[in-house]
């Protein structure tokens, strides 16, 4: 998948995602992020906020919140590795994103937890089914 395509499948994500859940702030960022309205090499500073955010949840025994930042976590390394930066993030971020997003949507409780994607889709081009 090339980097437009990867940062356009992101931003469908995210823009599903984001009636649902309560936390918009940094699914809007890197919403904006994804449209390239923001430098991706900003992706690392916003995975460490989120990654605070993380630490809280997690702290609180929040499960909804701890599926969202996951799924944001792995879109942001996703977006920063995309800059090609000096250090990069694990390579397998991308791989992540898919299977966070169906644990969101599992953890939102969406009728179709495959509806996040239409990569997930049995009638997509790409003929991949997640489940």
């Amino acid at each position: 998948m090339r980097h437009y395509e990867t940062s356009d499948s992101i931003r469908e994500m995210i823009a599903y995602f984001l009636p649902f859940c309560d936390d918009k702030i940094t699914l809007q960022i890197l919403l904006r992020m994804s449209e390239c309205l923001e430098p991706w090499d900003e992706a690392d500073a916003l995975y460490e906020r989120i990654r605070q955010k993380t630490v809280i949840a997690r702290k609180k025994n929040e499960s909804r919140a701890l599926a969202q930042y996951a799924f944001e976590e792995s879109c942001a390394k996703t977006l920063y590795n995309m800059s090609k930066p000096a250090s990069p993030f694990y390579s397998d971020a991308p791989f992540w994103v898919i299977p966070l997003g169906f644990r969101l949507a599992c953890a939102l409780e969406l009728p179709d937890p495959c509806a996040f994607s239409p990569l997930l889709d049995d009638d997509s081009d790409q003929h991949f089914r997640f489940m």
